[in-house]
């Protein structure tokens, strides 16, 4: 008898024959079963939400970089004898420098600023920078402010300008405006408004929503005639 003959014929079996269910239900439920979410998606989620709530509380500059314009900032420098040079938000604080003219040895330079749209305001002493060059006209200092841990959602931040040389006293106040830090929500609604009104004429935004002003390049232009250089607005 050949080994193919031995084998037994194959059989099918069902598992209801052996006492076992033919179907298995499995009931889902949305409050028992958590969603298997994979991490990186969650992670990513997690952070988009965060990233909203930081920008919506985080603050920016209502203003363009003064030195941008370089030849606004050279005839603000020469006729108000000082000019805030740049300025940034780093952290919790505003960074920046000044320059002001060497009229003498012996000055001081400070910002006066307002944290309640000049309820109160405070005065910061800024740093002498040493110049790398000898014998220069104009001299450098910076600041380094802290910014209080909470600042109401409807106000704004504030400051000037002030150098005092041979006691006389000189103001740079963004021309009459004040250099402003404002919350990031009421920059993107005002850069929308300036959308739908159309464009102006004295302060045009570029394609990144930087304001570019035409007196830096037409200073005889009279628009700006009418403003007090003489003290911060307040």
């Amino acid at each position: 008898m050949s080994c193919r003959e031995k084998k037994g014929k194959k059989r099918v079996s069902f598992a209801d024959h052996k006492g076992f269910s033919l179907t298995m239900v499995k009931v889902f439920s949305e409050f028992d079963d958590p969603f298997d979410v994979p991490f990186n998606i969650t992670e990513l989620i997690e952070n988009i939400v965060g990233l909203t709530t930081v920008e919506k509380d985080s603050f920016v500059l209502d203003f363009a970089q003064p030195s941008a314009d370089y030849l606004d900032f050279r005839n603000r420098l020469q006729a108000d004898y000082v000019c805030l040079e740049n300025c940034m938000l780093k952290d919790k604080a505003i960074v920046g420098t000044v320059k002001v003219k060497n009229l003498a040895f012996h000055k001081s330079v400070k910002l006066r600023l307002t944290f309640d749209t000049w309820k109160t305001f405070v005065d910061y002493d800024c740093q002498y920078v040493k110049d790398t060059y000898a014998g220069s006209d104009r001299d450098t200092f910076s600041f380094d402010i802290n910014l209080p841990e909470r600042i109401q959602s409807h106000e704004r931040l504030e400051f000037a300008v002030c150098f005092e040389c041979e006691g006389k006293t000189y103001w740079d106040s963004n021309k009459g405006q004040n250099y402003r830090i404002i919350r990031s929500e009421l920059r993107t609604a005002h850069e929308g408004e300036h959308l739908r009104n159309g464009p102006d004429f004295g302060i045009t935004f570029d394609q990144y929503g930087s304001p570019r002003c035409s007196h830096g390049i037409f200073p005889e232009w009279p628009s700006y005639s009418g403003y007090d250089k003489r003290g911060p607005y307040y």
